[in-house]
């Protein structure tokens, strides 16, 4: 993906039905994922692909290399934040292609201790992302939570 690019809303509208639920997926990711943006180092973040016009604003995506977002959800298991899923974009001339998803949140349950739940979440998500290495022109964006967060969402998570 080499050095970062900066694409505000209006370049990413791809083609078709998965463009549209990267775009949804995009919006409602950002409204969760800016804590984690936040505990991100620099070098970390120099890396990757910035969507929105303002880096300080939640709703501004990264979009993480592979590397790089295997180091993020290390990093998000040390600030005790639980990845809840994580979406694969092809990265095109025109914008982003969503080209998987996974929604571990789905499946492993919130039992009532936060620390076990961030473990299994960061477990999940680290092995989907080694399983899904998709090549140079593709990056991940990790939507995740904090426990106050997390106890705000809707039912069916929790």
């Amino acid at each position: 993906m080499g050095a970062p690019s900066f694409l505000d809303d209006s370049e990413y509208r791809g083609n078709g039905i998965l463009s549209f639920i990267g775009a949804v997926i995009l919006y409602l990711s950002g409204l969760i994922m800016s804590v984690l943006k936040s505990v991100l180092p620099d070098d970390l973040k120099r890396h990757a692909l910035t969507l929105g016009n303002d880096f300080a604003s939640p709703r501004t995506e990264l979009v993480l290399p592979y590397a790089e977002a295997l180091r993020a959800i290390a990093i998000a298991s040390e600030h005790e934040i639980a990845v809840l899923g994580l979406e694969a974009f092809e990265v095109q001339r025109e914008g982003l292609l969503a080209a998987d998803l996974a929604d571990a949140s789905a499946y492993v349950p919130f039992e009532g201790d936060w620390g076990t739940y961030v473990a299994k979440m960061n477990a999940e998500a680290e092995l989907w992302l080694r399983e899904h290495r998709l090549g140079e022109n593709y990056g991940y964006i990790l939507s995740s939570t904090l426990k106050k967060e997390f106890a705000s969402l809707p039912d069916p998570l929790i």
